[in-house]
């Protein structure tokens, strides 16, 4: 080691105010119960040394458990089996002497036990041994010896079977409290996972409504300009209106409006579907909507919205048809939402590249207990069919 260095010092941790209590209080039980009448000079520091040993101690059971155990049982071993004069009972051990004795130690071996259970079980049999064989070595001139000897396994084990329940019961509460952790760890995942993919299917329904329009709005600016012709305003108008559109859309799916002064609107729902049409209208597909859904809950008048979107991005993106049409029928328990076509047979995929957004939607509607229909019309055209349960008359 260099000059420079200083060695490391230990760190010592101070007891707790509760075990210094405790082994105060355990030291003025022990004395004045051994303050009686002998023979032997200086009795009184005998006796205040022997207590100071034994109880105070436990001011660091919490500590150094299992030294703690081991310094108390050494010296009431020594006070319940030394024929010593030093011994205070040299002359013979009482009942009473014994239980006194024995207070440390057991507070000692609760300790031990609850702390850790292999611990326990070995300072268990240690006790047994070091407390329980002196006093029946007496039996010879004390004839309370076999007594006592039980009395003191009884106590022991008691202590012991006290810090084994706490320990366990300890366990039980960290394990619940960690179940507790996990399962709020797993329902957090579920509900992350769930919002994403929320957005994912509400990114999806916009852009890809959106960028169908202002593809075939493009498509038909690119026709006239090659053409030379100058693209009207309307259309170019167009183009812009869906983008911005989408901007706005996309923003209130992902809730960055909460902070903004102009991000009050809502989500939009079946009060919008007439401008939903009219975008796709100035794309150059035809569309008519048939009957009302009637007064419905936010939440299932977005998700027609979504239907609706869905259905008429499709037929801009996978079909050359002109013309489409919006069906909307309630009875009492049902919303069911058409869209149809009148473009040759397509085939649609509902997975895969391109073809999540019938994926999602199936699930959307799914996830209102609904079921959602796709498939090639008789007399041409494709037909996309959502049924929604709705609760209420009209």
């Amino acid at each position: 080691m260099s000059t420079g260095q200083r060695p490391a010092r230990r760190h010592v941790t101070a007891p707790s105010p509760r075990d210094c209590l405790l082994a105060v209080a355990v030291f003025l039980v022990f004395v004045p119960a051994h303050l009686h009448d002998s023979d032997f000079p200086g009795e009184l520091a005998i006796v205040l040394v022997a207590g100071a040993v034994l109880t105070l101690p436990l001011a660091w059971r919490r500590r150094q458990p299992l030294r703690v155990w081991l310094v108390t049982t050494m010296c009431a071993l020594f006070l319940l089996g030394s024929p010593l004069p030093v011994n205070p009972f040299g002359q013979g051990v009482t009942t009473a002497d014994m239980t006194f004795v024995l207070i440390a130690p057991l507070i000692a071996l609760y300790t031990v036990t609850r702390h850790d259970r292999q611990q326990g079980l070995l300072a268990l049999g240690g006790s047994v041994i070091a407390l329980c064989v002196p006093l029946l070595c007496t039996a010879p001139v004390a004839p309370d010896a076999e007594r006592d000897a039980l009395l003191a396994g009884a106590f022991l084990v008691t202590a012991w079977a006290l810090g084994e329940m706490m320990r366990a019961r300890a366990e039980s509460r960290a394990a619940r409290a960690a179940a507790v952790v996990w399962e709020k760890l797993e329902h957090d995942r579920t509900v992350a996972a769930e919002e994403r993919a929320r957005i994912a299917r509400e990114l999806h329904d916009i852009t890809a409504h959106h960028i169908s329009v202002v593809t075939l709005q493009a498509g038909a600016a690119r026709l006239l300009a090659e053409s030379g012709q100058m693209p009207g305003v309307e259309l170019l108008s167009g183009i812009e209106t869906a983008g911005r559109q989408a901007m706005v859309e996309i923003r209130q799916a992902l809730g960055v409006i909460r902070s903004s002064p102009d991000g009050a609107a809502p989500l939009p729902g079946i009060e919008q579907l007439p401008d939903l049409v009219d975008r796709l209208g100035s794309a150059g597909v035809e569309v008519a909507i048939d009957g009302t859904p009637g007064p419905l809950p936010h939440s299932v008048g977005l998700t027609v919205y979504r239907i609706v979107q869905e259905g008429l991005t499709n037929v801009a993106r996978h079909s050359a048809a002109r013309a489409a049409r919006v069906s909307l029928r309630r009875d009492r328990n049902t919303l069911t939402v058409t869209i149809t076509d009148d473009g040759p047979p397509r085939a649609v995929r509902l997975s895969g590249p391109g073809g999540h957004g019938l994926t999602g939607l199936r699930e959307r509607v799914g996830g209102y207990g609904g079921q959602l229909h796709t498939g090639a019309r008789p007399d041409g055209g494709f037909e996309l069919r959502a049924e929604l349960p709705v609760l209420g008359a009209l």
